[in-house]
């Protein structure tokens, strides 16, 4: 049975309905949990502003006093460069519930700078010169596990390619979660043995950008089923996730 959605877009970057919409969707659906996951503040065109996190957060409080379901609020953050960094600023990092972590290839110009070769060979090269990538990648994605709060990776291995067991590792070690995605479900599909025995957590989510699709897990059903990826790892399919206190973060 699906507990929750833990990724999930609104019109506060680039999704098609309102905050709203997205959580009476869930509650129809009867999820336990629905987190709001909008594109962080360094993506190039829609994405979140302090603004509206300050509105999703209010509604988050007032949605959760009516007790209908648990709400919770994060930002899908980019990884920017081989340092690690990325677009998330730490005093919104200690006020979210869920900060998930990717790369994504439309970054705003500022970020560009001294990263164009990172940015562009990984969201724009063929396969051969994305390989070329993979050593700076993986260092990318330990290094900013070590250094910030992550709670998921999101997305793995679609456009950067990593050496999955070292992040794994690593993931284990900093109790990260790695994320089944509906959308990019195929992009785990060569190295899903070796996250399985790396003994890491995995979370479902839709990457919904519309009501629609909310809760719809069909591609992650049916791979967690092909490659007998055990349940009790699984977190938003029978049981729910517990994510990092980021309060005190600085």
């Amino acid at each position: 049975m699906i507990k929750g959605d833990y990724h999930t877009h609104t019109n506060a970057s680039d999704g098609y309905a309102t905050m709203k919409e997205n959580l009476r969707r869930a509650v129809e659906l009867g999820l336990k949990e629905i987190a709001i996951t909008d594109h962080s503040f360094g993506t190039l065109l829609r994405h979140l502003t302090r603004p509206m996190l300050e509105f999703q957060l209010a509604s988050k409080e007032l949605a959760n006093k009516e007790n209908l379901i648990k709400v919770m609020v994060g930002v899908e953050g980019n990884l920017l460069n081989p340092d690690g960094e990325i677009d998330v600023p730490k005093d919104v990092i200690g006020r979210i519930d869920i900060l998930q972590l990717g790369f994504h290839r439309f970054l705003q110009l500022k970020h560009l700078k001294g990263n164009w070769r990172f940015v562009l060979i990984n969201g724009f090269g063929s396969r051969k010169q994305r390989e070329k990538l993979r050593e700076i990648n993986t260092r990318a994605y330990i290094t900013a596990m070590d250094e910030y709060p992550i709670d998921v990776i999101v997305h793995m291995c679609h456009r950067t390619l990593v050496d999955v067991e070292r992040v794994c590792k690593k993931a284990v070690e900093k109790d990260v979660y790695v994320e089944l995605n509906e959308k990019h479900i195929s992009a785990l599909e060569d190295d899903i043995d070796i996250m399985i025995n790396s003994g890491v957590k995995f979370i479902v989510g839709t990457d919904a950008h519309e009501t629609a699709k909310i809760a719809k897990l069909t591609k992650v059903e049916e791979f967690i089923a092909k490659h007998d990826i055990p349940r009790d790892r699984i977190y938003g399919i029978d049981k729910t996730p517990t994510f990092k206190d980021k309060t005190n973060y600085k």
